[in-house]
């Protein structure tokens, strides 16, 4: 429980100290025994880059060294040889230990989370044959780039729990699934439905899903059965939903195939889900309502984006750090909107202040306050405020 002087944290609280320490202590970056600059000086790079209009590891580092001319500041290329000691199965699993520290920090052990899991492709404009890039869809003019496989609590909280680097031709869906799940089970977290894109309306991830007993809502693919099923249905019935059990050519479970008539579009929306049906009545309102939950994810990529950090490096490891700081940043902003209001613009503002403080000063350790005190401080502060308006709501 926080004490009277803990009501202070709120003011003097470092929020470079908080992305800080959980980069720092899960390891996601390792300095070499070699290295000339402490972590933190690396940290400030990396994050003056994550937050700031400089986006590059280049310019965040020339921008700190214009405007501290009597300091030494790392350079782009000494980090990035920093950067090329470490491999990317550390960093990955530095992540997951992370997030399952902050989900426990977050308190959402006890509840019940509706879950996305989606690709994330990353566009490359260099040599296809750089290791790690591999044939993506079409994105920003370019068809080759880095792609990850992302876990993601959505609904009222939101965190990336995980990410898997997909590094070879082939996705192994059926792998991958089984993957997820266990890290869900290790994390402790109680799954209520998952939520995939079209991606993922194949026949091993649903028997996967189907072998896990996890509920599930897939946007589906028109395949020749689908189409033909529902000619049948206009032929009798007309321009109207329907629900209709439906088998993979290949084999696997059977589901439910639910069809949306779309008057607007004059097509059908389709959505594959082993949800009991009770009626179309209400798989027609529920169905494309649930789904809905899944654009949290797209909304999620975007805010990512703030955080990201440009580079034409040809280094797997970097564009695999990289994301994970976005990812980081990403988590750090949701975990501070469970006790507060703030946005991710106001979050790299605030992280940029407290860099330019850091380097200016010399500072050579950020001891502030633990994100666990910080969390428990800042809950602390709204249950008060709640419990003082409820007194005086409550005066006559």
């Amino acid at each position: 429980m926080p004490t009277k002087n803990d009501s202070m944290t709120t003011d003097t609280a470092s929020l470079l100290a908080v992305s800080s320490e959980l980069i720092s202590k899960y390891n996601i970056i390792t300095l070499p025994e070699s290295a000339n600059y402490e972590c933190q000086d690396t940290l400030n790079i990396l994050l003056h880059a994550a937050t700031s209009s400089t986006d590059s590891l280049e310019s965040a580092s020339n921008d700190l060294q214009r405007k501290n001319p009597d300091l030494r500041i790392p350079s782009a290329d000494t980090i990035f040889n920093y950067i090329k000691e470490n491999k990317i199965e550390d960093i990955l699993s530095s992540f997951r230990k992370m997030n399952l520290e902050l989900f426990k920090m977050m308190k959402l052990e006890n509840n019940i989370h509706d879950i996305a899991i989606d690709f994330h492709d990353i566009s490359y404009y260099g040599d296809k044959n750089t290791p790690g890039i591999r044939g993506i869809k079409l994105k920003n003019g370019s068809s080759w780039g880095k792609s990850f496989c992302t876990l993601d609590i959505i609904g009222t909280s939101h965190l990336t729990l995980d990410v898997i680097d997909i590094n070879s031709l082939n996705k192994n869906y059926s792998l991958l699934i089984e993957s997820l799940f266990k890290r869900l089970k290790t994390i402790g977290v109680k799954t209520g439905t998952t939520y995939l894109d079209k991606e993922f309306f194949n026949t091993d991830v649903i028997s996967k899903l189907d072998e896990l007993k996890v509920n599930f809502v897939i946007a589906a693919k028109s395949t020749q059965v689908i189409n033909r099923e529902l000619k049948n249905h206009q032929k009798e019935y007309g321009n109207t939903s329907t629900i209709f059990e439906y088998r993979f050519q290949k084999g696997g479970p059977s589901f439910n195939v639910v069809a949306i008539y779309n008057d607007k579009k004059k097509k059908y929306l389709l959505f594959a889900t082993n949800k009991k049906a009770e009626s179309i009545e209400k798989f027609e309102k529920m169905i494309p309502e649930e789904y809905r939950k899944r654009w949290n994810i797209e909304t999620g990529y975007r805010v990512k984006n703030e955080f990201k950090i440009r580079s034409c490096t040809k280094s797997p490891v970097a564009r695999v750090l990289f994301f994970i700081i976005q990812c980081i940043m990403y988590n750090v902003l949701n975990m501070l909107k469970s006790v507060l209001e703030i946005t991710a613009y106001e979050l790299k503002s605030l992280i940029n202040e407290d860099i330019k403080k850091v380097v200016r000063y010399g500072l050579r350790s950020l001891n502030f306050i633990p994100v666990s005190v910080l969390l428990d401080c800042l809950r602390w502060v709204n249950e008060e405020r709640n419990r003082v308006l409820c007194t005086r709501l409550t005066i006559i």
